[in-house]
């Protein structure tokens, strides 16, 4: 049985209890499926015991990205973090990730994911690149095109799947990683020492990537070893029993 993925999604507040939304962009879906998973939406709930109930039955955990900051936020500007950025979908994020790492859960996260999941084991975030860097982190050309090189650790999960220790990646963030949390390892930079990606040394599976590779599969079929990798754990997840 192809293992059962669980992604999470990003909420928007219309103002109205009856009209907010929750959204998650369809190549996260279909890159899933791709790579050999069942992908399966995990809508945003109050109720804790619902929420166990959900992590019991998958296989992995992709944190999804998007739904950040807002627009009218001057690049210049201090900005907050994650839970006052968006406190419904936060709380829920803590959740989840607090639930799948507990149960040795294969976890992926990407952009916003990645900087959640390391917050929840204990890391800390920049709350502005403004003042860390001059390199640009906010493509304006096409999801799928490469923003700037990324340097990785030879020795590392990712420079295997890869199958190098330098690429292009797109970059879509305004804020980044700052302290890694304990049981993680740093494992690409950018040029300018930004964080691009990590791993997680006690669990089955745990990375998080700054960068999206679900678009950059588009175009390099490299980027979906990630994907592969992270589905082949949730299957050996699967098959242990949980």
């Amino acid at each position: 049985m192809k293992p059962l993925i669980g992604i999470n999604c990003a909420y928007h507040d219309e103002n109205d209890q009856f009209n907010d939304q929750l959204l998650l962009a369809r190549i996260y879906v279909q890159a899933v499926e791709k790579t050999g998973g069942i992908p399966i939406l995990l809508p945003i709930v109050d109720n804790e015991e619902t929420m166990r109930v959900m992590m019991d039955n998958v296989d992995g955990l992709l944190m999804s990205g998007g739904g950040g900051l807002p627009a009218k936020f001057p690049a210049s500007q201090i900005l907050t973090g994650l839970a006052e950025q968006n406190p419904i979908r936060h709380r829920y994020d803590v959740q989840i990730v607090k639930l799948a790492l507990e149960r040795d859960l294969p976890i992926l996260g990407m952009c916003r994911g990645h900087q959640t999941v390391n917050e929840v084991a204990g890391g800390t975030m920049h709350l502005s690149l403004h003042e860390l860097t001059q390199q640009e982190h906010q493509q304006t050309i096409p999801d799928d095109q490469v923003c700037h090189q990324i340097r990785i650790a030879e020795d590392s999960r990712l420079a295997s799947l890869l199958g190098t220790t330098g690429v292009g990646v797109n970059s879509f963030h305004r804020q980044a990683v700052d302290r890694l949390a304990p049981g993680m390892r740093a494992v690409a930079w950018a040029d300018d020492g930004i964080l691009e990606a990590y791993e997680g040394d006690n669990h089955l599976f745990v990375m998080g990537c700054q960068f999206h590779p679900e678009t950059l599969m588009v175009s390099d079929s490299r980027f979906a070893t990630i994907y592969g990798a992270f589905v082949q754990a949730a299957a050996k997840y699967h098959d242990r029993g949980h």
